[in-house]
This record gives C-alpha cells, sequence and structure tokens, in this order.
C-alpha cells in the first residue's frame, strides 16, 4: 500500500514539472519573395551574367521589307537556238565543238547538197533565155506599128518575156534561201554545199551531228545559248504577288554561299500560274553581267525588296522571341543588387536586313526603356521554366 501511495507521488510531481514547462511548438517561416506579375520573369544577379543578358535600346536603321521566294536562273528561248538543216542533204563539214563561243552568222556547219546544181541550172538557162526574149520583144514592137502579123508576134513574145521574168525572180529567190547570191552566180562558181549558220551569238551547248550525218530538213545539228541573258524567274505564291511590281529589287545568293549576295530587278511578271509550281513566274534582270560560270537550272534563294530603305526603330534579330504565332521582346523592369525583373512586351516585326529587325511596341513603352538585346531566349526559358544549360 505504502508503494502504491509513492508512484502516485512520483507520477503526480512529474506532471506538475511539465506544466510548468512546456515545450514550444515548431514554427513554418512564410516565404519572403513578393509576388511576380504573369508577364513578369525573376532572373537572379548571378543567372543574369551566366547567361549574358545585355540590355540597350532602339536602333535607328535604314530597312525594307523583304518578301522571301526560290527562283532559277533560265535563259529565255528568244535568246537560244537550234541550228538545223532547211533542206535533205548530208553534213560535209562541223566547224563548232562543245562549249565554244560563237556569233551570229558565223558558219557553224557546211552541208552537202548535189542537186543543188539543178537550180542553180534552171536559174542560170532562164536568165539566158532572158536576154533573147527581150530582144525579140523589143524587135516586133518596132514591127507592129506597120504589120498586123508583127502586131500578134509582138503580144506573145512579151507574154513570154514576163512568164521568164517572173521563173527567174522565183528561182532568185530560191537560191537566196540557199545562201546563194544569184547576183554573183554563173557557170564557174557553181555551188555543192551550203553553209548552216548561227542565228545568235552565245555557247554551243549540245552537238547532234557529226561530219557524214544525213539530213532531212528541220533536222537539229547543234543548239546555242546565249549565257550573258542569263536571268532569275522567281516563283511567287499567289497570295503575295499583287505586292510584286516592275523596278523592284531582287537580292539573290546560292545556297551554298549565304553571304555573298547579287541583285537584279523586277522587268516582267507572268499573267499565268505556274501549273507545276502553284507559282507565279517573276522575271528579274541582274544589274551586272552574270560570271561565265554560271549555269542554266540553277535555283537560288531570292528576296524581293517590297518597299525602300525607310528609316525604322530595329532591334537585333536575337532580341525578338517568337511564341506561337506573336512576337515578344523583353524590356527591364527593376534591378537591384540581387535580382533583375524583366516584361514581357508583345510586339509586331517588319523589314529586316537579316541581322536587325524593324518592330513596334504594341504597347508604350516607359521613356528610356532598357531592351534585352542579348539573352531574351534564356529569358523567355526562364519564364516557361524551361532549364537551359548556361
Amino acid at each position: 500500500m505504502t508503494k502504491i501511495f509513492l508512484i502516485i507521488i512520483a507520477a503526480t510531481a512529474l506532471f506538475l514539472t511539465g506544466c510548468q514547462n512546456p515545450v514550444a511548438p515548431t514554427e513554418t517561416p512564410l516565404a519572403a519573395e513578393a509576388s511576380t506579375a504573369p508577364d513578369e520573369i525573376r532572373l537572379t544577379a548571378a543567372q543574369v551574367s551566366r547567361a549574358g543578358i545585355e540590355t540597350g535600346s532602339f536602333s535607328a536603321r535604314a530597312l525594307s521589307e523583304t518578301l522571301s521566294a526560290t527562283a532559277e536562273l533560265v535563259v529565255g528561248k528568244e535568246h537560244s537556238a537550234i541550228v538545223s538543216a532547211f533542206a535533205d542533204g548530208a553534213v560535209s563539214e562541223l566547224r563548232v565543238s562543245l562549249n565554244q563561243t560563237v556569233q551570229r552568222g558565223a558558219v557553224v556547219a557546211m552541208m552537202r547538197k548535189p542537186d543543188l546544181l539543178d537550180l542553180q541550172q534552171q536559174y542560170l538557162e532562164n536568165k539566158n533565155q532572158l536576154a533573147f526574149l527581150q530582144t525579140e520583144f523589143e524587135r516586133y514592137q518596132a514591127l507592129s506599128k506597120a504589120d498586123a502579123t508583127a502586131s500578134k508576134n509582138s503580144q506573145r513574145a512579151e507574154s513570154e518575156l514576163r512568164a521568164a521574168q517572173t521563173t527567174g525572180k522565183v528561182l532568185a529567190a530560191k537560191l537566196r534561201q540557199y545562201q546563194i547570191n544569184p547576183d554573183r552566180l554563173d557557170a564557174d562558181h557553181l555551188k555543192t554545199e551550203l553553209p548552216l549558220i548561227a542565228p545568235v551569238s552565245g555557247t554551243v551547248t549540245r552537238i547532234h551531228a557529226s561530219a557524214g550525218t544525213a539530213l532531212a530538213p528541220g533536222t537539229p545539228v547543234c543548239e546555242i545559248v546565249d549565257f550573258s541573258q542569263l536571268h532569275p524567274v522567281i516563283f511567287v505564291f499567289e497570295q503575295d504577288i499583287f505586292r510584286v511590281q516592275n523596278g523592284q529589287k531582287v537580292w539573290l545568293n546560292f545556297p551554298a554561299e549565304p553571304s555573298k549576295a547579287f541583285t537584279a530587278k523586277v522587268y516582267n511578271i507572268e499573267r499565268t500560274v505556274d501549273a507545276d509550281r502553284k507559282a507565279v513566274r517573276v522575271h528579274a534582270r541582274f544589274d551586272a553581267t552574270p560570271p561565265a560560270n554560271w549555269i542554266a537550272g540553277a535555283y537560288v534563294d531570292a528576296r524581293i525588296e517590297l518597299s525602300g530603305n525607310a528609316p525604322a526603330t530595329a532591334l537585333p534579330k536575337e532580341a525578338i522571341i517568337r511564341e506561337g504565332e506573336a512576337d515578344y521582346i523583353f524590356i527591364e523592369v527593376k534591378t537591384s543588387a540581387t535580382e533583375t525583373i524583366f516584361r514581357k512586351v508583345k510586339v509586331r516585326s517588319g523589314a529586316t536586313d537579316g541581322t536587325f529587325t524593324a518592330v513596334t511596341p504594341e504597347t508604350t513603352l516607359p521613356a528610356n526603356a532598357k531592351i534585352a538585346l542579348k539573352g531574351a531566349y534564356y529569358i523567355s526559358a526562364q519564364g516557361a521554366g524551361i532549364e537551359v544549360e548556361e
């Protein structure tokens, strides 16, 4: 009984002691950061430094709006030719070689045509007959004044003379078709070969015949292309064609050399849509003669200037971020030794020269606003919660 009483006393003492020294409850610290607006992004000073973020303001740049398209180098059919046989015969001599430059009027080949002698014989015989008929006509005309019979003979002589003259003119025209001058033709200068003439100046791009090849009328012998008339044909989609007009400047470069650009001017816009490309063909002419090593059929990148070089407020391309269907920039709202706050601003992009782009903010910016010129992508990624390797 005594033990039980002592235990109760000890428990009571412990209880009273605990009441006098209660254990303090654990406290949960409250967040110290201030709330950030939805369009604002908070970066620490360390993040700003590691990302290389630089701020600045707009630049005044002379920019023009351009339309990008693909183009092909071509030579118009009016500056190329196929030299072909205009009569039957055979090639007796080929005077050109592949890639050779020829001038308009040069002889590219000789064609043998033995039956050409018959035409020349007919012409010379008719020419001799004309002299006799002319004498007969004049004699009968003199006699016709005194003799009725002589008058009939005079009429017949005149008819034969007129017929011979017509025949002579027809034969002379045929000879000229074969490049034979009838005024210089005589029995000592008969021809059995015909020259095939280059109708345009240019480069021989293809040879279809060789010495001894039998030719029929229209058989091709060689092809000539004037590469000095090489020009770009730009393929513009229907929805953009109304923005293109003659006289606009075009910048062109080969995909393998994007840094080297050539200039041209639009001079002709076709009125139909190319069925294969579903685009309108726009012709331009180079400002300078194209290099000799350029080839027809090569593809190039083209940019058509749609407006003049008007001064515009511009930013480096890397300062503009594309999110969805809109463009944005970031301006500095507040900065301290520990952090910087940026705000996202929606803008409209305009003309570009490949390095700077004209932009127009959709809202009024504060005076002397500091714009993130470098590191905009990093700011955008942090705002979206994307981890970026710095």
